[in-house]
């Protein structure tokens, strides 16, 4: 069996959620003896704009050799109904459709996603909740729906283990990721604001684009500019971060999956998270859960998490047995199983 996967993803994001779980996937499918598998290169040096000439290498590519299975990294003009190829989808969210008052219709890649999905011989959604809302949005009906979990390392390396590391000279809150409108990050503000937390720690925000002119006015607003950062870097500097916070918080307000909320848990880390979208599914009982447009709830929780020594211990606990369920090892195989099934048929 012969899979091919492109590298619309890698030429469109360096770190993302969707990189990642395309890239560790590759990896973990390349373990299988019987099955090939044939990733495109990022071609760093095609600028965004020439983008088609990528989609016409795909299609040569696809044309040039005998592949059974194509698993696009991302949506695009590429997937399509092709005769001698069954095409795989994986579906991360609904985020576009969900929120599509927030989002320039022309611009989103809306389009291109739908007629990705509806052009797929099979389609693999990253959560329950994420296949509940594909197929109310959409009628797929035809085709199979497979519902297969991201995966985390249990136990990332501590790799700065015997290092004096001297960014941590404050306690810290951690946020990760953008800070897009769904990924409600000034409820975060808010609470943080209203606690009077400058007093005792920072608030980190780990990842992400810098902080714009309006985010800085508005921590100026607040007297917080001198306990805000922005930090960046690649999945270590990220597991130190989790590693040492005091607490992880997610206040997101629609997941297709959720990530962090899993790399927070086996880094060790209390993790606090919005009770919406996929979010409850991944962390079962082992994150502090609250209602996303409800600052006393989540102030609330932020002080259980500070404070409460015996609860810290126990969500902590909690995380390193949760994660087990979540594993990429787990991801592939039932994957490469789904490819099996739609060869055979």
């Amino acid at each position: 069996m012969k899979v091919f996967f492109d590298n619309v993803i890698f030429n469109s994001q360096r770190h993302g959620g969707v990189s990642k779980y395309c890239s560790v996937l590759i990896s973990h499918l390349k373990k299988y003896k019987d099955m090939e598998v044939h990733a495109l290169r990022r071609r760093s040096f095609l600028p965004r704009r020439l983008s088609r000439l990528n989609m016409i290498h795909i299609e040569f590519v696809l044309s040039s050799n005998k592949y059974d299975i194509y698993h696009p990294t991302y949506y695009s003009d590429a997937v399509r109904r092709r005769k001698d190829i069954k095409t795989v989808v994986t579906v991360h969210d609904m985020i576009h459709e969900i929120f599509s008052h927030r989002y320039d219709k022309l611009n989103n890649g809306v389009n291109i996603k739908k007629r990705s999905i509806l052009n797929a011989d099979c389609l693999i959604c990253v959560s329950n909740s994420c296949k509940k809302d594909l197929c109310r949005i959409y009628d797929v009906s035809g085709k199979p729906v497979h519902v297969v979990h991201e995966g985390v390392v249990s136990d990332p390396p501590d790799i700065f283990l015997n290092q004096n590391i001297a960014i941590f000279e404050r306690p810290y809150i951690l946020y990760v990721g953008k800070r897009w409108y769904y990924k409600n990050f000034k409820v975060l503000l808010e609470a943080y604001h209203e606690l009077k937390l400058k007093n005792d720690c920072d608030l980190v925000c780990f990842g992400g684009e810098k902080f714009s002119d309006e985010e800085i006015s508005a921590f100026r607003n607040m007297n917080l500019e001198r306990h805000i950062r922005h930090v960046k870097g690649g999945d270590n500097l990220l597991s130190l971060y989790y590693k040492n916070a005091s607490v992880f918080i997610y206040p997101s307000l629609y997941e297709g999956f959720g990530l962090p909320v899993l790399e927070a848990m086996s880094n060790g880390c209390v993790v606090i998270a919005s009770n919406t979208g996929s979010i409850p599914e991944v962390a079962g009982n082992a994150a502090l859960l609250f209602s996303p447009d409800n600052v006393d709830e989540l102030c609330s929780c932020i002080r259980q998490a500070m404070n409460d020594t015996r609860l810290r211990k126990e969500y902590v606990k909690k995380g390193s047995e949760r994660i087990k369920d979540f594993s990429w090892d787990k991801t592939a195989l039932e994957t490469y199983n789904i490819y099996k099934t739609i060869v055979n048929n």
